[in-house]
């Protein structure tokens, strides 16, 4: 009988201990493949965040990044790079008005600079209680061409003149924001609104030379820069001035704190990868706004410890 009892608990004892080893393997196996992290990156923040890889890998070279469409459905192990307020702010996107070179709109708006009252009413449907307002005939003659994505740059367009994207006149184009360049480029009385990324060449540093900035009643340094079409120039701008008449937004990292390697890789965004958002046409935060965001990070860090 002892004998019996002896072989039962050998036999069990056995089990664990395999079933111990099994699950030590499995955990072992899969550090060294590595931590796998989806990215949902819209085009405009494409060129930065491929960096941002490339650099946080080259020490950090266990963590397979892997770029996916569509929505996120696996919250724990994935980051969006989205421009909702909640997000872990990392970077600011500027938007203006733009329309096809040498295009019949064009010379429509011609030097008849565009203030903040003006644009809000050159994009938007009129309010229903606003019965003075008229039409000009430039807003009965343009052609309004939108986004209508999530991450397009016309909600943040239609948000800082506080209204929603259903506001927005004429035609809204599906897909990402560089198909708005096309459209207008197909339509003489086109005009749109877009982020600097979208419609500047990051190579060579200038405006699209297939588009044109819409003039903008701004102060005379601002119509300068914009006139000159640099952007590095207009970067530093926006940087230092603001407009009502140029919406800026925050671009930011939306995951799950959980994780801490997503935390991780946020922290070093935040440390590290910043540097590089004038480069792909963003621009940087401020000071004061980065060292608060690092906080953040480092608050949820230490939350899951």
């Amino acid at each position: 009988m002892k004998k019996q009892v002896f072989q039962i608990a050998l036999f069990l004892g056995l089990q664990l201990s395999l079933a111990a080893s099994a699950q030590e393997t499995a955990k072992a196996s899969q550090q060294s493949q590595g931590e796998k992290i989806s990215l949902h990156v819209p085009n405009f923040a494409r060129g930065l965040v491929e960096k941002w890889v490339i650099e946080y890998r080259k020490t950090n070279p266990k963590v397979d990044f892997q770029f996916v469409s569509g929505k996120s459905h696996d919250h724990g192990n994935s980051i969006s790079v989205t421009t909702d307020d909640d997000a872990i702010r990392v970077a600011r996107l500027a938007v203006l008005p733009v329309t096809a070179k040498g295009s019949e709109a064009q010379q429509l708006v011609g030097s008849h600079a565009l203030n903040a009252k003006k644009l809000k009413s050159l994009f938007f449907v009129k309010d229903e209680l606003d019965d003075e307002r008229k039409e000009s005939k430039l807003e009965q003659q343009l052609h309004i061409i939108t986004g209508n994505s999530q991450l397009s740059a016309s909600r943040l367009y239609a948000a800082h003149f506080h209204q929603e994207t259903a506001d927005y006149k004429g035609k809204k184009i599906q897909g990402d924001d560089s198909f708005l360049n096309l459209a207008i480029s197909r339509d003489p009385l086109g005009v749109t609104v877009n982020s600097l990324s979208n419609i500047f060449d990051l190579e060579s540093r200038l405006l699209n030379p297939s588009l044109a900035l819409l003039p903008l009643d701004i102060d005379r340094q601002g119509r300068q820069v914009l006139g000159e079409g640099r952007l590095d120039d207009i970067i530093q701008l926006l940087e230092q001035e603001e407009y009502t008449e140029i919406p800026v937004g925050s671009v930011g990292l939306s995951y799950s704190h959980a994780n801490p390697v997503l935390n991780d890789f946020a922290a070093w965004v935040l440390r590290n990868g910043v540097q590089y958002v004038h480069q792909y046409g963003l621009l940087s935060l401020s000071a004061k706004e980065l060292t608060a965001q690092q906080h953040r990070v480092a608050q949820k860090d230490l939350a899951q410890k």
